[in-house]
């Protein structure tokens, strides 16, 4: 039998061969690790995104419908003649100004339910108010057991009964700013709930919520962001986004 045929047979890979071979699979490797953790950090940051898109457009509606009903009378009011504060001693809306968390400010909206056969109007909660009773709702940011941040609204209805607890309608809002706007001497300024005057003379509500997303660390620093007119530098790496609607008090 030939012997050098044997020796060819058997002749395998050299060391430096396997060493080169493990650089290049361990360079591939890198390579698909970085293309994986690219991947999912960015899936990461658009689910978080499209979730604040979606609860800043409900959130803005939401709001749209409940203070839009301040100083709702039902149509048997309407047709005695009376307005809402001779009947019922309050103002139709108001608020407090950076005294909730994290400086936030509350809106308080009241309005009267309406007759059986005339419509439904409901509160905040979507409970259905009959006349003659009037619901005070009340609209503010605060935690709950898990420290999470949320809008809530309370509702006092009939007048006189206890407030009843506080209902989160919306999670992840860090901050709630409203400025009213107050007609005075013809012209219609927006100014924090402080410096009103008159609130019969508020007319619309500038209402700015501060959404943020549920994950954190989606970006390398804090990314900062304006509401009211003043920037303000986070110390996490959530993403956050202002939603601002402008609500006029048609009643």
């Amino acid at each position: 039998m030939n012997t050098s045929i044997l020796k060819h047979r058997q002749h395998g890979m050299t060391l430096i061969e396997i060493m080169v071979s493990l650089v290049i699979s361990l360079f591939l490797l890198t390579g698909l690790l970085q293309m994986f953790i690219a991947t999912r950090q960015s899936s990461r940051i658009q689910e978080n995104l499209s979730r604040i898109q979606e609860n800043g457009r409900f959130g803005i509606e939401y709001i749209n419908r409940v203070v839009r009903q301040a100083g709702y009378r039902s149509r048997a009011t309407i047709l005695n003649g009376e307005a809402f504060k001779h009947k019922f001693n309050v103002d139709r809306v108001e608020g407090s100004n950076d005294n909730g968390v994290n400086n936030s400010d509350n809106i308080v909206v009241r309005f009267e339910g309406e007759n059986p056969g005339q419509g439904e109007v409901r509160n905040c909660l979507n409970q259905v108010i009959t006349s003659p009773a009037i619901s005070i709702d009340t609209l503010s940011v605060n935690t709950d057991a898990q420290g999470i941040l949320n809008l809530y609204c309370q509702v006092i209805t009939p007048a006189g009964t206890a407030a009843q607890p506080s209902q989160p309608v919306l999670e992840n809002v860090e901050d709630m700013q409203i400025l009213y706007g107050e007609r005075k001497g013809g012209n219609l300024a927006y100014v924090p709930a402080t410096n009103v005057q008159n609130w019969d003379n508020v007319f619309s509500a500038r209402i700015s919520l501060l959404l943020r997303t549920a994950e954190n660390n989606l970006v390398e620093a804090p990314q900062s962001y304006t509401i009211n007119g003043m920037t303000i530098t986070p110390t996490d790496r959530r993403l956050r986004r202002v939603f601002t609607t402008t609500v006029a008090l048609r009643n």
